[in-house]
């Protein structure tokens, strides 16, 4: 039975609370309503913030597993592919070959790392079961090679010693009776050949087409070592070619892919290999492979949105995947889908007030640790119930959650943002780039990134330059036309603005004309919403400088 499409709940781009916890409760929620989707997987898009991981550890809940793509990985797609050792029996690497259906076995050594492939669609593996086999005896293949690639039974415990040739007579003229110590003889019940085998003892002796209790009597008289064939001389000799090991039947030259390799990688490394490719996992070692045929058969994955609706911010493979359903609280955005879909878009204060009502409109009732996640992004979103998008429902929700979690609103929500604040200690890059979101406005690409704290006294001058210059350079590097960062007091309920840009009509076109002369700092009293106030205002100068 084929697998199922692969379905995943997945948050934006630099994860924050609200979206890490959506997509978990989401998660929850389609669990306990036994819906079509609770085999769901909530993913998040990068490494979670400290806020988010301290508030999964308070509620006692795994967060999200990571993942960058929606696009099946090598390691999710290689079917299993049989491992054969460099000393076995091209026999047997053939047989496990037909018996698993594989268009081929992969030799590897004892860590079970690739050394080659063994095919019978190679022209090695054909010249050596078509081959003068006297011709190789000695050389490619020894008599140990032999005795372990047939179904031979050792008679006695006579010291083997090296064979080099191997004899097959069929009647008493043929044998010549001066062969040396390094030659072995096949025969089958002749008397007559045993009488010379036994007064010059060849190598050793192998015995075909007699019954075990002759063979046994056979052995009494030869001081040479014996095995015994269970069949006749023509079908062991037909069987000789599968004796070679498959170290000489392989082929080393084969292509091969990491398991962490995506699917649309895959499919341009598959259009260069001659066969289908290996899928190596960290340690070199061998998880499967990987056939053309194996990524027509792919089922598109499906994706629940949560927290965000742009391209820009989604999962990496949006477009070949299935989107089922969007939750959000913010604008409409970008996102094209194939199909209908559901779409629960809200003007609440974040994507987990909408899951609390889901929850409740679904008639469930809401866990402790449930509880939390919720109360903690709507906290998170809302900088304790004091930006503008939070609405006077979702301060009702918070006291409710805060009741349910069993833990007292403003103490929780002080402990929530101070887990945020990390102006102090993390470097200028990860703070400018930790929040930072790209948008698109008359034709103008720019960047708005946040930084939240509890004190806004640690922005010293010294530490708003560092900010400053590497949110430059990161503008620079999205080639935005001019970047604006947002520096919170979420206590205070106020924001310093910084504007960086290499054009200077966009810092004359954002910054107000005293502060550009006099050279002060921009602080916006009851200014703490990204989506609300500043978008807005960056938007209405945009328009103005066009």
């Amino acid at each position: 039975m084929p697998k199922p499409a692969p379905h995943y709940i997945a948050g934006h781009k630099k994860p924050d609370t609200d979206s890490a916890v959506a997509a978990e409760v989401l998660a929850w929620l389609y669990r306990a309503n036994a819906a079509e989707f609770k085999n769901a997987i909530p993913v998040c898009l990068g490494p979670l913030n400290r806020q988010t991981r301290w508030l999964f550890k308070q509620a006692g809940i795994k967060p999200p597993e990571r993942r960058d793509s929606c696009l099946y990985t090598a390691e999710e797609i290689a079917r299993p592919v049989p491992c054969i050792f460099q000393d076995a029996p091209l026999r047997e690497a053939l047989e496990t070959m037909q018996r698993s259906f594989s268009d081929f076995v992969v030799v590897v050594d004892e860590s079970k790392q690739p050394l080659g492939i063994v095919s019978d669609r190679t022209p090695r593996t054909n010249y050596l079961l078509q081959c003068n086999i006297e011709d190789l005896i000695g050389t490619l293949l020894d008599f140990e090679h032999i005795i372990k690639g047939l179904p031979l039974a050792r008679l006695n415990a006579v010291e083997l010693l090296e064979v080099q040739r191997l004899e097959v007579p069929l009647h008493r003229h043929s044998i010549t009776g001066n062969w040396d110590p390094h030659t072995a003889i096949v025969i089958g019940d002749r008397d007559l050949l045993l009488e010379d085998i036994a007064k010059n003892p060849p190598a050793a002796v192998i015995l075909t087409g007699v019954s075990d209790e002759r063979a046994k009597a056979i052995t009494q008289r030869l001081s040479c070592p014996v095995f015994l064939y269970r069949g006749s001389v023509i079908s062991m000799m037909t069987r000789l070619p599968g004796c070679f090991p498959c170290s000489e039947a392989m082929i080393e030259d084969f292509a091969s892919v990491d398991s962490q390799m995506r699917e649309d990688e895959i499919s341009r490394a598959i259009k260069n290999a001659s066969a289908a490719l290996l899928v190596i996992d960290s340690k070199n070692r061998v998880i499967g492979s990987i056939a053309p045929i194996d990524l027509l058969k792919l089922k598109r994955p499906k994706l629940s949105l949560v927290d965000h609706s742009e391209r820009g911010q989604a999962i990496h493979g949006l477009a070949d995947a299935e989107i089922v359903e969007i939750i959000d609280h913010h604008r409409l955005g970008d996102v094209e889908t194939i199909s209908p879909l559901s779409i629960d878009v809200r003007p609440l204060g974040s994507t987990a007030s909408i899951l609390y009502e889901r929850i409740k409109e679904a008639g469930h009732e809401i866990p402790q640790e449930i509880a939390k996640l919720l109360l903690g992004a709507l906290i998170a979103d809302t900088l304790l119930l004091t930006s503008p998008t939070c609405t006077v429902s979702d301060k009702a929700r918070a006291a409710d959650l805060a009741s349910l979690a069993s833990v007292e609103l403003k103490s929780f929500g002080i402990e929530v943002l101070r887990q945020n604040d990390e102006l102090a200690d993390a470097t200028a890059e990860s703070l400018v780039s930790r929040d930072c979101k790209p948008f698109n406005y008359e034709g103008v690409h720019f960047l708005a990134a946040q930084v939240e704290t509890v004190d806004i006294a640690i922005l010293t001058r010294e530490r708003a330059a560092e900010l400053s210059q590497a949110f430059e350079t990161r503008v620079k590097l999205e080639g935005a036309a001019f970047g604006a960062l947002m520096v919170t007091d979420v206590l205070q309920s106020r924001s310093r603005i910084i504007i960086v840009s290499e054009d200077v009509r966009w810092l004359d076109a954002h910054l107000p004309s005293e502060l550009r002369q006099s050279g002060q700092d921009w602080f916006i009293e009851n200014f703490v919403s990204r989506k609300k106030q500043l978008i807005p205002l960056l938007l209405t100068n945009i328009r103005h400088a066009q």
